[in-house]
């Protein structure tokens, strides 16, 4: 009787991390991300990111890998080090992704202001093919103005103020475009984990925008200096606000409890 009900309980254990397995799996569709764990004092550019071993673009030296981490209450943290970007010069670096041409694309990022921008200048972007950032010719595109705000524009609309940012303030931006309606959508400081809520600031262009495969960053020709730091890009919403998820093993304990 005790072997039926121990050879039971194994059983069940190993349902649960089956299960658990199959449900982390099912999350695992990022299209792209980024911790930045290169070596430190080294150039974005040159850099190969190790889940695509595609090589970022450019080789600024105002866009530098430093040590330490930005970090987010809730969210999964991807470890590494993180991109300090020091606006003086105009440069660009892109990385590139599978092609998404209809539905929903998702990206999010840490984002730390520590000198205000000194003009109304855009920051990162999403392009199709190997389009590096260009302001009103992006895809999609996030701004920093002179006043600290934040600034969304797609193709065929004009910016909106999405909101300011505070130095030395960690936040959590997420960006999002919807093909079937050529919407951008600004959402800052949402709740990981949790569903998506009402967005920040909103943007409707004419619907050119045929696919969308690389993130870019540029450094402007004028003042600002910026931490940036676990980058995602996705289909959904849960890719790239995760929570920390704990092992199998652990949920597979509990199942059996």
């Amino acid at each position: 009787m005790k072997t039926q009900n121990h050879l039971f309980t194994l059983g069940k254990i190993v349902a649960v991390a089956a299960v658990c397995s199959i449900f982390q799996n099912a999350r695992a569709t990022l299209l792209f991300d980024d911790a930045f764990n290169y070596t430190a004092g080294s150039t974005l550019g040159g850099n190969i990111n190790p889940g695509n071993s595609i090589a970022w673009t450019g080789t600024s030296t105002n866009m530098t890998i430093v040590g330490g981490n930005l970090s987010y209450a809730g969210l999964q943290a991807l470890g590494g080090n993180q991109l300090s970007m020091a606006w003086s010069v105009k440069t660009t670096s892109i990385n590139t992704f599978a092609n998404i041409t209809s539905g929903q694309i998702y990206y999010s990022f840490l984002l730390d202001m520590t000198t205000p921008s000194g003009g109304n200048d855009y920051l990162t972007a999403l392009n199709p093919g190997t389009v590096t950032p260009g302001g009103s010719r992006d895809a999609v595109d996030i701004y920093v103005d002179s006043s600290s705000n934040l600034r969304l524009r797609t193709v065929g609309a004009s910016e909106t103020t999405a909101a300011a940012l505070s130095l030395n303030t960690t936040y959590l931006v997420v960006l999002e475009y919807d093909f079937d309606t050529a919407n951008a959508s600004l959402f800052l400081n949402p709740v990981a984990g949790d569903s998506q809520p009402v967005a920040t600031a909103s943007v409707t262009g004419d619907g050119s925008v045929a696919g969308i495969d690389n993130v870019g960053f540029v450094s402007q020709a004028t003042t600002g200096d910026f931490l940036i730091d676990d980058i995602r890009v996705g289909t959904t919403w849960a890719d790239v606000t995760p929570v920390p998820e704990p092992s199998t093993l652990a949920l597979a304990g509990l199942g059996a409890l």
